[in-house]
């Protein structure tokens, strides 16, 4: 096992014990509940919550693959979970780990800051769902896009910003 391997697992253990995945009593509301299973034609047990959660649980090792990357982050199983598992955020924070650790080819990317945005199999449905309009919306995170509005709008208005020459009171700035 190598040493970044090991690290890894290592982190998987402790963010399963924090998000209390051993807590899961497999009843199975989450997979019941999980709209993945409506959205990808490919999705399986392997990569619903309770099938990420028992690999996790008998390895500690990031789950083959893009398993980690099929959840919406929705939150709808750990609302239902009965024992208080805390899914949504353990994929979150591995889904980080993997990356830092440069599993990138699963997520896409920001295209103004390099930040996460989210798995490909979202962004692929996204489009399919609601065309390629959406374009900026699934390149770019919150902070890119405010910054791409303001460009534009300040760009609307060219030549017509007042500047420090005539803004202040008469005879001021003369």
């Amino acid at each position: 096992m190598s040493e970044n391997t090991a690290q890894i697992s290592d982190a998987l253990e402790q963010l399963a014990n924090r998000f209390d995945l051993n807590l899961c009593v497999q009843c199975g509301k989450c997979v019941a509940v999980c709209p993945m299973g409506q959205i990808f034609d490919d999705f399986s047990y392997e990569v619903s919550p309770r099938g990420i959660i028992e690999r996790v649980l008998l390895n500690f090792e990031i789950p083959e693959e893009d398993h980690l990357w099929f959840c919406l982050a929705c939150d709808l199983c750990t609302d239902l979970c009965p024992a208080g598992v805390y899914f949504r955020d353990f994929v979150e924070t591995s889904r980080q780990l993997v990356i830092k650790a440069g599993v990138t080819e699963y997520g896409s990317f920001c295209r103004g800051c390099g930040g996460y945005l989210w798995p490909n199999h979202t962004v692929m449905y996204l489009k399919q769902l609601l065309g390629d309009s959406t374009e900026e919306f699934l390149t770019l995170c919150a902070s890119c896009r405010q910054y791409n509005f303001g460009r534009k709008m300040k760009a609307l208005r060219a030549g017509k910003r007042k500047t420090c020459e005539n803004d202040g009171p008469k005879g001021e700035n003369q």
